[in-house]
């Protein structure tokens, strides 16, 4: 395995972006207090943050308010996050850094005899338009009500599912952010493991009703899918910055009808029906079996789930209505190695010990993480996990038997007809790499369907095949199509009426310089516990 032992630590080499600082301006992120801001900046966070590295010693009496650039006065992968970006756009700045530059401006300011400016008043805490919720029994009453707004204090551990039934309910459902930039969550683990048996009464928020809205929550550990919106009537639901994760199925299913959903800034990430389907059935977005009209996807991310990152499987009728993906990304999605902690450790990235099998692995050796931190780890364990009633082991996951997908965005089945349409626009697919029951794995995957689509722009790269749509019809295709690594080395890409651009090796290594970057920063913030929100990378 190679040991790298600090994450972005592949990019942090590659990239070369800098920003040269003026010697009478403070420049903000500069870690390494070398008068510029470049990658190092961000690995000298990082390894703070990560191992408890010190900081440089030279430093500036005002060393912590430069890198604490997003304010909240910790230092953390935030900060991390925030410097990424500073370095990837010039001319982006967090807001804590823009209001200090205010600050310093309006400090040296020639003073005027009089003023009209009023002061800024700034509201905190301010709840009333709402109930303000901290159980899962309060959840559960105010969300039974119509017309009404519930914020989401704290964790709030959820014993049964929750049922949202009515229609035209004109319901929403915010989380507030704890004071350390924390999101709020619904975490339905206790009510998974009351389970006895798999299936889709483990889902945890179910949607049958309309016209719920959901804004900065995670939703976790659900024994089946972490929401499901099913049925004829069900849907007109809206979801902006949030997170769907460990979730024991798809992070996000539609299906049977559910429409007209829209999800703005929602990463989907490490859901997996690991123990009692091997991996065969849990994506990231889940919006097939007959589901309807109009569910869009803008600046999404599907991550690292055992199936697809997006799957739009057809069977019966009526056929999958339209699917429209803008701004969104996929990667790594069916790498079984992901969810016995193998993928972080070969890549130095930090245990995750949400995963079901890495918990399994430190009960039976608390010494584990220790090892795991010091690179000491001479062979994986090999350890069975249990849960709803069934068993599964290390070699099974590792067999022909692994049942994941390692696909980007599927499109449809060989029952999507013509009639099914996708809008693609600024998507990005990469590192889905061949499994036994999966070869070749796909970025763009019609899946043997034949949805007609609008496309502009698609970047997919280190994919066994990049693009596979020859069977879907284009009825328009703007912008460029980039196919980078892998595809021509195995199947050749059968992309229909897609003209492929092959960059040269300079630009390929531009665009997975910046997209690697833009996923560790997605990672320093969820890791975290924090959500990402819009993100967008620009690559196009």
């Amino acid at each position: 395995m190679k040991k790298f032992i600090v994450l972005l630590s592949a990019v942090l080499a590659a990239l070369s972006f800098t920003a040269l600082a003026n010697a009478e301006t403070v420049l903000y992120g500069d870690a390494d207090n070398n008068g510029k801001l470049d990658v190092n900046d961000a690995s000298v966070v990082l390894k703070k943050v990560l191992n408890g590295e010190k900081m440089p010693v030279e430093v500036k009496e005002n060393y912590m308010d430069i890198v604490d650039v997003n304010g909240d006065k910790v230092l953390d992968s935030a900060d991390v996050a925030e410097i990424l970006q500073m370095i990837l756009d010039s001319e982006y700045k967090p807001s804590a850094v823009s209001e200090r530059e205010t600050t310093t401006e309006k400090a040296t300011e020639k003073p005027t005899e009089a003023t009209t400016d009023k002061p800024t008043e700034v509201t905190t805490g301010n709840y009333s338009d709402g109930v303000v919720v901290d159980n899962f029994t309060d959840l559960k009453s105010e969300l039974a009500k119509k017309n009404n707004k519930v914020y989401v204090k704290g964790t709030i551990e959820c014993t049964e599912s929750l049922k949202l039934e009515a229609q035209n309910a004109n319901v929403d459902i915010v989380g507030i952010t704890n004071s350390d930039g924390t999101a709020a969550t619904l975490d339905f683990a206790k009510f998974r493991d009351s389970l006895n048996k798999s299936g889709e009464s483990g889902t945890g928020i179910r949607v049958s009703g309309s016209y719920y809205s959901f804004s900065n929550i995670i939703v976790q550990n659900a024994g089946d899918c972490g929401i499901r919106i099913k049925g004829k009537n069900a849907g007109y639901c809206t979801f902006e910055n949030c997170v769907f994760r460990y979730n024991n199925n798809s992070g996000v299913s539609i299906t049977n009808g559910g429409s007209h959903n829209t999800f703005r800034f929602v990463d989907s990430y490490r859901n997996a029906d690991l123990i009692q389907k091997n991996g065969a059935d849990a994506d990231g977005f889940s919006v097939k079996l007959q589901a309807g009209e109009e569910n869009k996807f803008y600046n999404c991310r599907a991550w690292e789930n055992s199936d697809d990152g997006w799957d739009s499987f057809d069977q019966g009728t009526p056929y999958i209505g339209s699917v429209y993906y803008e701004e969104c990304l996929a990667w790594n999605n069916g790498n079984p190695y992901a969810f016995t902690g193998e993928y972080d450790y070969e890549y130095g990235f930090p245990l995750d010990k949400n995963l079901i099998y890495v918990e399994e692995i430190l009960k039976n050796d608390p010494d584990f993480e220790a090892k795991y931190n010091s690179h000491s780890v001479t062979s994986w364990p090999k350890v069975t996990v249990r849960l709803l009633g069934t068993s599964n082991n290390y070699n099974n996951i590792h067999s022909g038997s692994w049942r994941g997908n390692p696909n980007g965005f599927k499109f449809g089945s060989a029952e999507t007809p013509s009639s099914s349409y996708r809008y693609i626009k600024n998507c990005i697919a990469f590192d889905h790499a061949n499994t036994p029951n999966q070869t070749p794995a796909k970025g763009f995957d019609q899946n043997n369907g034949s949805a007609g689509y609008d496309i502009e722009n698609a970047l997919s790269f280190n994919n066994a095949q990049n693009y596979w749509m020859d069977k879907m019809k284009a009825k328009s295709m703007k912008g460029v199509f980039y196919s980078i690594d892998g595809s021509n080395t195995s199947t050749p890409d059968a992309p229909g009426d897609l003209s492929l651009t092959v960059p040269d090796a300079a630009k390929a290594k531009e665009l997975t310089d910046k997209v690697y970057a833009y996923r560790d920063m997605i990672y320093s913030y969820v890791y975290s516990d924090k959500i990402p929100g819009e993100q967008i990378c620009d690559v196009f």
